[in-house]
């Protein structure tokens, strides 16, 4: 990359700047809160709009568009027979039950998949733009790789100083730089890194030494971001990517290698500097291998890490169906995962609607139904002692599963199978190590990494969640238009 990729090439994409600017500022409004955000989609819909005039309302829409259509119509009208189903039997108060964190009432719900629905107005704009040749996704390119380097090295200065560039505080152990008190920087590295890895790599293309010593560098400072940012899995995320590129067939392999021996070494003096945070590490990667073996072991009788790992309480309880009159048992293994009684409680709470789900952000209401015992009966649910309650089950599928149903999950299956197979039939073109390629690269692995089924989350329904998978989806779906690809 030189400079004549970065700045204005001619006339023509002179006048096509402020549209690129817009959309590459996502990555920095990511930063900033959600109304920075808003504000950013909200215009470049706008003035997307503007620039394709007629084209937005008279083009084409493909598979892939037709299908994510449907998926947000299945958003509204799930949120709209929720409210319907209220207004028959309940009215509009709010309601409020024990363990619903800032509940809705269903017509707030319902209002709020009315907005939801601006993401997918997104999604078809950046698609048309990248189609008709007005947005360039070099620029974002720039902004995701700058904004990744700049963040790490905000952390690591707080980690040194205790305080960061913008006076912020660390606390308990993380630090989280320009996010301040939110404790989503890693994830937020996770989601951006390796485009500053390939923008590092492809900026000093033409100077051996430089490149291979910065992009090694770059790659440390990521790392030594996300670790000190206190959030576990993106750093095993980010370690993972880094193996996928050292098996890749892109020519990066020596620099990978030379990183991946590097960060042990950079970890170990990190973590035997302070001894005080070396404790807290291996106290937190302990409990990560105890979440492990709690979620996915444990429920099966598999004790994988010895005696000393995680102990399974059985438990017999006789409990009285009063529908039945007669008294049976049941054996009630207590969960001690947080994050799979959140599943166990998103499963029981789907069983409420399971064909359209209950609707845009009704967890947090219907698990505290659940936990509370209100509206069912203890012999139904004798192990709820295994359930938890929380605004959302921090899991994609286990949230779409409840407030979308079978619908929502099939639709969203066939979306992802869409983009696998695509990835997978074109990947034949995606060979060089130049621009367009890395951005493609790029934004493959951090979709994938982002909608892993197993991994924790946060809300899909949430303006940060939902602007990054949109930004990545809108760039998948122009691939043919980035690596010049005649349709056939």
């Amino acid at each position: 990359m030189n400079k004549s990729t970065i700045l204005l090439e001619n006339g023509e994409s002179n006048q096509n700047l402020p549209i690129n600017i817009i959309f590459s500022l996502f990555p920095v409004s990511l930063i900033l809160g959600s109304f920075a955000v808003n504000l950013n989609t909200i215009l470049f819909i706008c003035l997307g709009i503007f620039y394709l005039k007629k084209n937005f309302f008279t083009s084409k829409l493909n598979l892939f568009i037709k299908s994510i259509f449907v998926f947000f119509f299945l958003i509204f009208i799930s949120t709209g027979l929720s409210l319907a189903k209220s207004i028959y039997f309940e009215g509009l108060e709010t309601i409020t039950v024990p363990g619903c964190h800032v509940c809705y009432t269903p017509l707030e719900r319902f209002i709020k998949s009315l907005f939801f629905f601006r993401f997918f107005l997104l999604l078809f704009t950046a698609y048309l733009l990248g189609q008709y040749g007005f947005l360039r996704f070099k620029y974002f390119f720039l902004t995701a790789a700058f904004c990744s380097v700049i963040l790490s090295l905000d952390i690591i200065f707080q980690y040194i100083f205790n305080f960061d560039l913008l006076g912020y505080e660390a606390s308990n152990f993380r630090w989280s730089g320009f996010f301040a008190d939110e404790n989503i920087a890693g994830g937020y590295l996770l989601r951006f890194g390796f485009f500053s890895i390939f923008f590092t790599y492809l900026f000093f293309k033409n100077k051996t030494y430089s490149q291979f010593f910065l992009t090694v560098f770059v790659i440390c400072i990521l790392s030594a971001g996300i670790l000190f940012s206190g959030n576990k899995m993106p750093l095993i995320l980010f370690i993972f990517g880094l193996l996928m590129l050292f098996l890749s067939h892109l020519k990066i392999k020596k620099i990978i290698l030379v990183s991946l021996l590097i960060l042990p070494l950079l970890f170990k003096f990190v973590v035997s500097s302070n001894e005080s945070y070396k404790i807290h590490l291996i106290n937190q990667y302990s409990s990560l291998i105890e979440s492990v073996e709690n979620t996915f072991f444990t429920p099966f009788g598999i004790s994988i890490f010895g005696e000393g790992g995680i102990q399974k309480r059985i438990e017999t309880q006789r409990i009285e169906d009063k529908s039945l009159g007669q008294k049976t048992n049941f054996y009630v293994v207590q969960v001690k995962s947080n994050y799979l009684r959140l599943y166990l409680t998103a499963f029981d709470t789907w069983k409420f609607n399971k064909i359209l789900g209950n609707g845009l952000k009704s967890f947090r209401e219907d698990c505290g139904n659940l936990e509370g015992n209100i509206n069912l009966g203890e012999s139904q649910y004798p192990d709820k002692i295994n359930r938890l309650c929380s605004t959302h089950p921090h899991n994609y599928y286990f949230e779409i599963l409840t407030e979308m149903g079978l619908v929502g999950l099939v639709t969203i299956l066939i979306i992802a199978y869409l983009f696998i197979s695509s990835i997978l039939k074109n990947w034949k073109f995606v060979k060089e190590s130049n621009e367009e390629n890395f951005i493609l690269f790029a934004a493959t692995i951090s979709l994938i990494f982002e909608t892993l089924p197993l991994k924790t989350t946060g809300s899909l329904f949430t303006s940060n969640n939902a602007i990054y998978v949109v930004l990545i989806a809108s760039i998948l779906l122009n691939y043919k238009k980035i690596l010049k690809i005649k349709t056939q």
